[in-house]
């Protein structure tokens, strides 16, 4: 790999650190949420540092280059990452789903017994005006 390349990646990745490190302590990103993150950078500082051994482990794959190599590792690591927030997007909506139906069933539940009550407090005066008379 060109020494141009790899200071460019070493920049990037040490950005990408600092550009997260922001997010988090602003209150924009959960830690946990930004691990994935962390290790993406990680991912493309290793490369950057030792594209000799990453060059041998792409050779032993079959793959020629090493930027196809780190595309192929970049990109997978991005598919596994968005499968994971796809999957925790289904389960939210899930939650949500059955939030809306447990509200609205203490909802009806609220209106019939506000109706039962307004029902017997007319029965009470209806029975207390039959007493009078």
């Amino acid at each position: 790999m060109p020494l141009t390349l790899r200071i460019l990646a070493i920049i990037l990745a040490l950005l990408f650190f600092v550009y997260t490190i922001r997010l988090i302590r602003k209150n924009l990103a959960e830690v946990r949420h930004m691990m994935k993150w962390f290790i993406l950078a990680l991912v493309i500082l290793f490369g950057a540092l030792f594209s000799e051994f990453a060059a041998k482990i792409a050779y032993a794959l079959g793959i020629k280059t090493l930027s196809s190599f780190a595309l192929f590792v970049l990109v997978a690591m991005l598919v596994v990452i968005s499968l994971r927030y796809q999957i925790s997007l289904i389960a939210a909506e899930k939650q949500i789903k059955n939030l809306i139906q447990e509200v609205s069933i203490l909802r009806k539940e609220m209106k019939d017994a506000e109706i039962e009550k307004k029902e017997n407090s007319t029965k009470e005066q209806e029975n207390k005006k039959g007493v009078k008379n």
